[in-house]
């Protein structure tokens, strides 16, 4: 994507559609992790939750003797909103087929010496930033183009090793890609998982997370 060609006529600015969207799943349950939510194809469902496994796996509530276990953790889901622990236990114990994906930890993915990212690594980013993160678009991530952050260059032409690597990838829309590569847009991720936009104007923009800001600590009331 950084290299000085049309996106629209470069054949490696956009790699999206790789081995990690090839095979069709009927169910995907995540543990902890972001998530998206969409159909495939054959009627088959793509359904991403954030739970953990112990939440699934948990079999010591029997609050009334019944033989009746009781679940009463909240796993939630980006598209489908919070369901309760016990209803996803029953939805995995009656589908006909249930695939789970192992969880996509972002933070123990190594950084590689090659412009496209792993297959797993570009799923990661997608999922951690959810639409492009240009300030106030919300184009999806998944139709995006995955950027550089700091321009990749190539390793026969100087550049340093591991430059691909989560930090350094955001999700652009094709319009704020060509904006950021071929005009004088700038931007750079904050430690909170912002993005901080430099305008050709001089103008400072920063985005809010997709994860919530911590909450600031209370206020101590003078006695």
């Amino acid at each position: 994507p950084d290299r000085p060609l049309d996106p629209d006529h470069d054949p490696a600015v956009c790699v999206a559609e790789d081995a990690a969207y090839a095979t069709p799943t009927p169910f995907r349950g995540w543990s902890g992790g972001c998530g998206r939510d969409g159909g495939t194809a054959g009627g088959e469902a793509v359904v991403v939750f954030h739970v953990t496994d112990r939440d699934l796996l948990d079999t010591d509530t029997d609050p009334d003797g019944s033989g009746l276990l009781r679940r009463d953790g909240v796993a939630r889901s980006p598209k489908l909103g919070p369901v309760l622990t016990a209803r996803l236990h029953s939805w995995l114990l009656t589908a006909g087929t249930v695939t789970i994906k192992p969880v996509l930890d972002i933070h123990a993915m190594p950084a590689v010496d090659q412009h496209d990212p792993p297959a797993r690594m570009a799923e990661a980013v997608r999922l951690r930033d959810e639409t492009c993160v240009y300030p106030r678009c919300g184009r999806g991530a998944e139709v995006c183009d995955l950027d550089h952050v700091d321009e990749y260059i190539p390793m026969d032409q100087g550049g340093p090793p591991g430059q691909t690597h989560p930090d350094n990838l955001a999700p652009l829309c094709r319009r704020h890609h060509r904006a950021k590569t071929f005009g004088r847009f700038a931007y750079r991720r904050l430690a909170d998982g912002s993005y901080e936009w430099t305008l050709p104007t001089g103008t400072q923009v920063t985005t809010d997370p997709h994860t919530a800001r911590p909450a600031p600590p209370p206020k101590r009331r003078r006695t």
